[in-house]
């Protein structure tokens, strides 16, 4: 039975879960280090029934009913106790990186991947649910669900959050920049606009602003550790994580930009700068008015000349500083696309790229003989 999540525990208990991530991957006590298989246990329906919540989009009808709300903490108090105490289930392991994210944002999400990538790691052979005969598909088909969640929820996570209680996230940030193109987007009074956005920034605690670009920092390193060890255990019957590390190279763009216009990330005299800058004034005054995080490092503003490139992370940097310029400016150009898929490119071997990329296996086969890359062996039966 899983213990009731107590309301309000939740810093606790996610602060304890951070200090003590070697108990949460300790061998479950027993005759197996990853215990028992409890695909079909209460326990596994009652995390179900934490997860679960209503649309608010659906239309109800004349029948209008109180929508279930998950309950998030409870996601994350329930999956850590039974990875503590009775079994090592990579999906137990995925639903509390979703509950942490939804929680506490990109230092849960770090943390859940670690998780999952040193559960990877420890337990592979073992790890719930385990392999039907050498079959992996069902492990792979966990995988490719938590990497599809990651792209769904991180731009719905707070990029702001303000201590008036301006708290938004990269959608709104992203809809503020550019034209009303109606349709379901917010338009008049209820469209969120760049001055009100950096008013909200501006009013975000910077502690929190740091928390949320070590978490995101981290959490890219191990997803990247992580795609690491299912590709060698999966090979080319593992998901793409291409779509999940794209989504998460655009939310830590977005994120580390406005937070260096911030002052985070950066010297404490720039960090002061910025917090001894006047108020706004209302929004459409021209003199008081909030400039757009752009306008803050423009080259007015005391740009120095381009730098020549020093190294293969400044110039992935500087890719990913392009695709998010072209995004603001120009949301419809493919340029922005075109150095998201180079970044991603940049981390993949050249056989992989190939069979990305090379669809007709006649052709295939022609750039391996003429680049002396060995073709990879059939699977065995």
């Amino acid at each position: 039975m899983i213990l009731p999540h107590r309301r309000g525990s939740l810093a606790t208990d996610t602060h304890q879960g951070i200090m003590n991530l070697d108990t949460l991957l300790a061998p479950v006590p027993g005759p197996s280090p990853c215990g028992e298989d409890m695909t079909f246990s209460p326990e596994f329906d009652q995390i179900a029934e934490l997860r679960r919540e209503d649309d608010p989009t659906l239309d109800q009808g004349e029948w209008v009913t109180t929508l279930k709300v998950a309950d998030w903490p409870g996601v994350v108090n329930a999956t850590r106790q039974l990875l503590n105490e009775r079994t090592k289930d990579l999906r137990l392991a995925m639903w509390l990186t979703e509950g942490l994210m939804l929680t506490r944002g990109l230092p849960g999400l770090a943390l859940g991947l670690q998780t999952c990538q040193q559960l990877t790691d420890r337990y592979w052979a073992d790890l719930h649910p385990q392999a039907d005969d050498g079959d992996q598909a069902q492990r792979a088909g966990n995988v490719a669900w938590l990497l599809q969640r990651m792209v769904q929820l991180l731009p719905t996570l707070p990029i702001t959050r303000g201590r008036q209680g301006g708290r938004h996230d990269l959608r709104a940030w992203q809809q503020a920049q550019r034209p009303p193109a109606g349709g379901n987007e917010p338009t008049g009074n209820d469209r969120l606009t760049v001055e009100q956005f950096m008013r909200a920034l501006r009013d975000t605690p910077r502690d929190w602003l740091a928390e949320q670009l070590t978490g995101a920092r981290e959490a890219q390193a191990s997803l990247l550790a992580w795609q690491h060890l299912i590709d060698e255990h999966l090979g080319a019957d593992g998901p793409s994580f291409v779509p999940a590390k794209e989504a998460l190279a655009t939310w830590l763009d977005e994120f580390e930009r406005l937070a260096r216009d911030m002052g985070v990330g950066t010297d404490p005299a720039a960090a002061s700068a910025v917090e001894s800058q006047p108020s706004p004034a209302t929004a459409g005054d021209a003199v008081g008015a909030t400039p757009s995080a752009w306008d803050l490092a423009a080259p007015g503003a005391g740009a120095r000349g381009p730098v020549p490139v020093q190294s293969r992370a400044q110039a992935l940097q500087q890719l990913r500083e392009v695709s998010a310029f072209f995004k603001r400016t120009e949301p419809h150009s493919p340029v922005a696309y075109l150095a998201d898929k180079a970044v991603a490119w940049a981390e993949m071997p050249l056989h992989e790229w190939l069979r990305r990329v090379v669809k007709d296996q006649g052709s295939m086969a022609h750039l391996q003989e003429l680049l002396g890359i060995e073709p990879e062996a059939p699977p065995p039966y």
